[in-house]
């Protein structure tokens, strides 16, 4: 345990909501479903809302709203594969995959979803 640290001074109770009856899940499940779900929020949410700009969407159409999120969710999981083989691990980044994708005029971008098959997605 770090030394600078200062214990608690106080025991927080937190509460967790689940569909499961409690004699089904122990703390220890427990524990791990709110890891789980933080560790979404975190992950693909975050990156939704603060990146992508989700939450400050005003489009209000069914069919645009959940065509944009189809197409959020894509770039997001092409910028996280993007991420894994970036050579530069200072750019290795949502916003180092925006970034490259703007660079020469968004040519780079046109041509990830123009080509048949973008050399840097392995076969699989």
């Amino acid at each position: 345990m770090d030394s600078s640290r200062k214990p608690a001074l106080e025991i927080e109770t937190e509460y967790l909501l689940s569909s499961r009856p409690a004699a089904q899940m122990n703390a220890e499940q427990m524990l791990k479903a709110d890891r789980r779900y933080w560790g979404i929020e975190t992950g693909l949410h975050l990156r939704l809302d603060v990146i992508a700009g989700e939450d400050r969407s005003r489009v209000r159409t069914r069919n645009a709203v959940m065509n944009l999120a189809v197409i959020r969710r894509a770039v997001v999981s092409l910028a996280v594969h993007w991420i894994g083989h970036c050579q530069d691990q200072r750019q290795a980044t949502m916003s180092g995959f925006y970034d490259s994708m703007s660079a020469q005029g968004g040519h780079k971008a046109f041509k990830l979803v123009t080509v048949s098959k973008p050399a840097w997605l392995p076969d699989c």
